[in-house]
């Protein structure tokens, strides 16, 4: 429904622009006395200097009062007082008389006067300057507004854009009728009237509206019903025969001034703009403001003299650019609004309609300057132009298809790389793709991929070969590939002697770069039948050779990764591999002691001795104790800690049982200050003392004692549970104790510590290794939250033989 509605109001425009055109052309034919009038008479600066009027020194605002004796009366002459004009002039011309006689008032103060003035044909310049340029300026601002209104029907700043040039294409289409025929007067009036005000209802809006505006929106509306009422109102005036001249020139002024006012304030906003909005203004600015300052300076020199009114055709081509520049800057800042994708094929279309339309208007002005009558002119330049239009696009394609058939395939040979690029993992696949790529739409002898190590094989093999044409010669290869020119190629014959031996391959070359290192380059042989490479050969060449280098960086990219990913897979082999047997080292460890006390205790009974009760008691804790092992494996996961609390000397005590065999006969010495008791996963903090003991007493001998002490902790916080004995110590870093598989035993397996060490961390409890007064010292360090009890030191030690 919006497109037709567009396309309506295209027709209309058309259709209604054929009328003051045909009547231009009618007054064209007519002698005309050297100036032209307007309805109420006034003699208008509208026209070229070199009319025999203006020679007279005749110039707005001076009015012709009759004209061979007949009063420009309204009353008699009807609507108009420049009607008796039009009919004086065509009877004067019907009797062939050479001129007209008329009487002339000038301004307040000066005297009447009466003139002859010759009758002459407008001419040809005249024709296109103040007949056809205003209308084909009319349908450029024309064509702005459907623009707008197809690119954001909805859009505020679209709709006000619309309005502000249909207006002003109003204003130029009735333009010279309002000085001629007077067919379209009211219309003129009412665009003139409307002009300033939707000037200036654009400059509110442009690029958004000002805050004045945000705050009074109905501030648009008003200022149209003004200019609306005030053409009306002249409208009505020019049917009573009423003159308008003061409110016409008053007006003319707020015309002249809505130009100036518009690239005031457009600097204004530009000034306070920051960041991209002033990077968006900067475009409007340079596109929007000259012309509008130039129109209006046309516009006051326009309105004061006929001097000025010749200096006022220099704004022509300012007045043509205006709507162009401005659609440009809307559109390509998408101002309007509208979201939507820039057509290619529409914008070519726009192009070539209006380049259709200057070549018409370019013909016709050649016609009529060799005094073609003007309907033949227009006819023979319309049609011309009209073909060389409809012509030129396909005349293109057609000798692209001949002549240069890489651009014709371009988009499609990219594309179709492009997609078999995107599945491509080889370095070696990428070269068959470039390979495949070129000879489907380029007929040469041969087409070469080849990679670094093959290229210097290749230059090797050609050494000794002159005369070969190259775009990438030796030395510049990379300078070409790298700057985007074009180098030269050497196309005529060479007169250099040629060496014996085979002919040449490689007519061209390309270096295939990333990031400015050469990953290969692309040979490409002569063309069948001796063709001239073209310039679009070479751009689809590099463009081609552009797009192996980011495939073949992406392949070799693509290969790190695997290989990366391939390492990495057996990483994680080996370290679930290690992982396994630490755990299964783990559980050896922890299962020994327990194994240990049941072969003593069993070895015992079998000898006749009768098990006590502690000892069953410890047997049925470590069954319970395996069985969780047990269950915590079944479940694969790591074990939570199970805080219980109990007292030190239960952990040494079941410790020491554990260790029975490992003991023998040497004693444990225990010094524990006071009955302390901590919060902790009984089952593990047993296997840490375990494992702390078992090695001291491996590091102390048979000879060496081993103990264990409670202390405060020396800093008031906590107690320290440290395992001593009096071996000869480690060496090296103490950090290095604590690590998976680090043991100094001969046939130690070197957990013991490492899982220690893991325990007291999960309990948030700290271990530290020490040296002091000829002993081995293993601190571990347990915060004041988790001691339940504990009594002040000074309490005797009990050694536990």
């Amino acid at each position: 429904m919006h497109h037709r509605a567009l396309l309506a109001l295209a027709a209309v425009i058309l259709v209604f622009a054929m009328l003051p055109l045909r009547l231009a052309a009618d007054w064209y034919r007519q002698p005309f006395p050297g100036i032209l009038l307007d309805p109420d008479g006034h003699v208008s600066t509208f026209g070229l200097p070199t009319w025999n009027g203006f020679a007279l020194d005749l110039h707005f605002p001076d009015r012709i009062v009759s004209v061979d004796g007949q009063p420009l009366d309204p009353t008699a002459a009807g609507s108009y007082r420049a009607a008796a004009w039009d009919r004086a002039v065509g009877e004067a011309a019907l009797a062939g008389r050479p001129s007209v006689r008329v009487h002339a008032l000038a301004g307040k103060g000066a005297r009447p006067r009466d003139l002859d003035l010759p009758l002459a044909s407008p001419g040809p310049l005249a024709l296109w300057l103040i007949c056809v340029a205003p209308i084909a300026i009319a349908l450029l601002y024309a064509t702005g507004a459907l623009i707008a209104l197809a690119a954001s029907p909805r859009g505020t700043l679209a709709r006000a854009f619309a309005k502000t040039t249909l207006v002003a294409a109003l204003f130029l289409l009735t333009l010279l009728d309002y000085h001629t025929t007077r067919r379209l007067v009211p219309l003129f009036l009412l665009a003139f009237a409307m002009l300033p005000t939707r000037l200036l209802v654009l400059t509110l809006r442009l690029p958004d509206d000002v805050p004045l505006l945000r705050r009074h929106p109905g501030l648009a509306t008003a200022l149209d019903a003004l200019g609306l009422a005030l053409g009306l109102g002249m409208i009505a005036a020019h049917l009573r025969g009423a003159s308008t001249l003061a409110l016409r020139t008053l007006w003319s002024g707020l015309v002249a001034a809505s130009f100036f006012l518009f690239a005031a304030t457009f600097l204004v906003r530009f000034w306070r703009a920051r960041g991209d909005r002033r990077a968006t203004m900067r475009a409007l600015l340079v596109a929007m403001v000259p012309p509008h300052i130039v129109l209006g300076v046309a516009f006051v020199l326009g309105s004061l003299s006929r001097d000025g009114a010749t200096l006022a055709f220099l704004a022509v081509p300012a007045l043509a650019l205006t709507p162009l520049s401005s659609v440009f800057a809307l559109i390509r800042h998408d101002l309007w609004g509208s979201r939507a994708l820039l057509s290619r094929v529409l914008v070519r279309l726009v192009i070539t309609g209006l380049t259709c339309a200057f070549a018409i208007a370019l013909g016709a002005v050649v016609a009529t300057v060799f005094h073609a009558s003007l309907p033949a002119a227009l006819l023979a330049a319309t049609v011309a132009g009209t073909a060389a239009g409809v012509l030129a696009e396909p005349a293109l394609r057609v000798g692209d298809r001949a002549l240069f058939p890489s651009r014709a395939v371009y988009k499609p040979s990219i594309e179709q790389l492009s997609e078999e690029l995107t599945v491509v993992t080889m370095p070696e696949e990428v070269g068959h793709a470039v390979e495949r790529t070129v000879r489907r739409w380029l007929p040469c002898d041969q087409v070469e991929f080849c990679f670094l190590g093959e290229r210097a094989d290749r230059r090797a093999d050609d050494a000794a070969i002159s005369g070969i044409r190259s775009v990438s010669q030796p030395g510049a290869e990379r300078s070409a590939s790298a700057s985007g020119e074009v180098p030269a190629l050497d196309l005529g014959p060479s007169s250099a002697p040629r060496a014996p031996g085979p002919e040449p391959r490689d007519e061209l070359s390309f270096d295939v770069l990333f990031r400015g290192s050469p990953l290969a380059v692309l040979r490409v042989g002569r063309k069948r039948g001796g063709a001239l490479f073209t310039s679009e050969d070479i751009d689809l060449l590099r463009t081609i050779a552009n797009q192996a280098a980011l495939a073949l960086a992406h392949a070799r990219s693509y290969a790190e990764l695997e290989l990366r990913r391939r390492q990495q897979a057996a990483a994680w082999r080996g370290e679930r591999e290690a992982l396994v047997e630490t755990v299964a080292a783990e559980i050896a460890h922890e299962v020994r002691y327990p194994i240990n006390y049941f072969r003593s205790i069993l070895e015992s009974a079998k000898l006749g001795r009768a098990l006590d009760a502690e000892e069953i008691d410890i047997g049925c804790e470590e069954v319970d104790r395996l069985e969780r092992l047990v269950s915590g494996l079944r479940r694969v996961q790591s074990r939570r800690l199970e805080r219980t609390v109990i007292s030190v000397e239960d952990l040494v005590s079941k410790a020491e049982r554990l260790l029975r065999d490992q003991l023998g006969a040497r004693p444990l010495v225990v010094a524990i200050a006071g009955r302390p008791a901590v919060r902790c996963d009984s089952d593990q903090t047993i296997q840490v003392v375990v494992n702390l003991l078992s090695n001291a007493l491996d590091a102390a001998g048979d000879g060496g004692q081993v103990g264990v002490t409670w202390a405060p902790h020396p800093s008031g916080g906590g107690g320290v549970l440290t395992v001593w004995d009096t071996g000869p110590g480690f060496a090296g870093e103490p950090a290095k104790v604590f690590s998976p598989w680090y043991t100094t035993k001969p046939r130690g397996t070197g957990l013991g510590l490492a899982i220690s060490h893991r325990i007291v961390r999960a309990h948030g409890w700290s271990i530290d290794p020490d040296r002091a007064g000829g002993r081995t010292l293993f601190h571990v360090s347990i915060p004041s939250s988790d001691i339940i009890s504990i009594t002040p030191a000074g309490g005797t030690g009990v050694e536990v033989a």
